[in-house]
């Protein structure tokens, strides 16, 4: 097992991306390759940048790109729902629901992410000797 794949945010967001192909696959032909191509893509996304976030060195970058592809999800979803895409009121609200934790996640990190950066700083500095 990957050290990222003990993650609740990367297990949450797996089991996302999981039901987004599961929707996507009875979404009507005319929402499946443009809307559900797009919701395909980002999910994927999604998945990936929790494991390059894991990372140490990229993780400032990658957790505020991380939250703008979450943003995009909830975004692509209100559409789905606005014309009608989804087979069901159901399906959608199940997806937002879930797509509203992950952002709770990724937000949560980036901000702990932020204040553990800002913590380091400070104690790096070297203190002046009067």
């Amino acid at each position: 097992m990957s050290y990222y794949e003990a993650l609740p945010i990367y297990r949450a967001a797996m089991a996302l991306t999981v039901a987004v192909e599961r929707v996507v696959q009875r979404l009507p032909k005319g929402h499946k390759y443009a809307l559900g191509a797009r919701l395909r893509d980002s999910s994927l996304d999604v998945v990936t940048l929790v494991a390059r976030a894991n990372r140490r060195a990229e993780r400032a970058r990658v957790l505020a790109e991380l939250c703008d592809r979450v943003e995009d999800l909830k975004i692509l979803l209100q559409v789905g729902k606005e014309v009608q895409a989804f087979g069901s009121f159901k399906q959608f609200a199940e997806l937002m629901e879930q797509v509203v934790a992950l952002a709770r996640q990724a937000e949560g990190w980036r901000r702990a992410s932020v204040a553990q950066s800002r913590s380091e700083l400070t104690h790096e500095r070297p203190t002046r000797a009067t």
